[in-house]
């Protein structure tokens, strides 16, 4: 059944986007966006480093949550394995080894880095659905999103905590007081602080692209416009999102008047931009601290929760 929720959007959303590339795709338009964008090289190192950036800013969330028991190095190494890894392999297993990176930290155990990982992405969707809502209420969108799905999300919710705390009530208890230990005073605020401008960040390749195509799109409406994009890669079945990105990103645009066919191409390039810097980064990382294929296979295969 849960195979089903995930696959069930996935292969819908992947079927718009071959829609859309049978339709829409200009390979001239395309080709000659990524010449204007090699043309600029100034910005193209701006949103490249404004894009690392937001990735230190998670790292920082991320050592901040542990209470300082990892080194900022380590975190931003995980993260950064993290998307190589999601942009390698078609199911999103990078969380798995970004927390697996954080135990070899002698100071933090495998629950420890397993739960700081998922609250985490848990905060990343709350800050993306908090700047959609913002978005929609200040941009004066003419969307509206399906009331059964609000319902429907409302009601998976509930059942999945109603189960966690029937069967695991021993592991809820522990995990909530590492929850309530991290995000305790002013600790919790920059946590959230932090995570936020990451994500205002991460829109710079978006920003930047349509700047040198000649487009017009605010800050805030490129930072609206990455939110939902970035949502939608929870339905992720291809390396990276492919489909999934292209797909949300040209809905979103497409929201602000831009023209199916030019949306595609700035999803095209912003994507190409973004599956070039975790080749790049992840090149870098596998220098500084190597990791076998056989050690990461082992990770990936590990399955399995505690009851207490």
């Amino acid at each position: 059944m849960r195979r089903f929720f995930k696959l069930g959007p996935a292969v819908l959303i992947l079927l718009v986007f071959v829609f859309l590339t049978f339709h829409y795709f200009d390979g001239k338009q395309v080709w000659k966006g990524f010449i204007d964008l090699l043309q600029h090289p100034f910005l193209l190192v701006t949103i490249w480093s404004v894009y690392l950036l937001s990735f230190c800013l998670k790292a920082w969330a991320w050592q901040l949550y542990l209470n300082g028991k990892a080194r900022f190095s380590t975190c931003l190494i995980g993260i950064l394995y993290s998307l190589l890894v999601n942009h390698l392999l078609p199911i999103k297993v990078g969380d798995l080894v970004r927390a697996k990176i954080l135990t070899r930290d002698n100071n933090v155990n495998d629950e420890e880095a397993f739960h700081s990982v998922f609250v985490l992405r848990v905060l990343d969707m709350l800050c993306l659905i908090g700047i959609t809502l913002i978005g929609l209420l200040s941009l004066k969108i003419s969307f509206k999103f399906p009331v059964w799905s609000i319902v429907a999300g409302g009601i998976f919710c509930m059942i999945t905590l109603s189960v966690i705390y029937i069967y695991f009530p021993r592991f809820l208890k522990r995990h909530f007081s590492l929850f309530k230990k991290a995000f305790s005073g002013r600790n919790g605020l920059a946590i959230i602080l932090i995570t936020v401008l990451s994500w205002v960040l991460e829109s710079g390749i978006l920003y930047g692209t349509v700047i040198v195509l000649n487009g017009e799109l605010s800050v805030l409406e490129t930072v609206f416009a990455n939110s939902i994009t970035i949502s939608g890669q929870i339905f992720q079945v291809t390396p990276g999102g492919i489909g999934n990105y292209e797909s949300f990103l040209v809905f979103a645009l497409s929201l602000f008047g831009f023209p199916l066919i030019e949306g595609y191409t700035i999803a095209v390039i912003t994507h190409f931009m973004k599956f070039l810097f975790s080749y790049l980064a992840g090149a870098v990382v596998i220098c500084i601290y190597p990791i076998s294929f056989k050690t990461i296979k082992g990770w990936v295969s590990v399955r399995g929760v505690r009851r207490n």
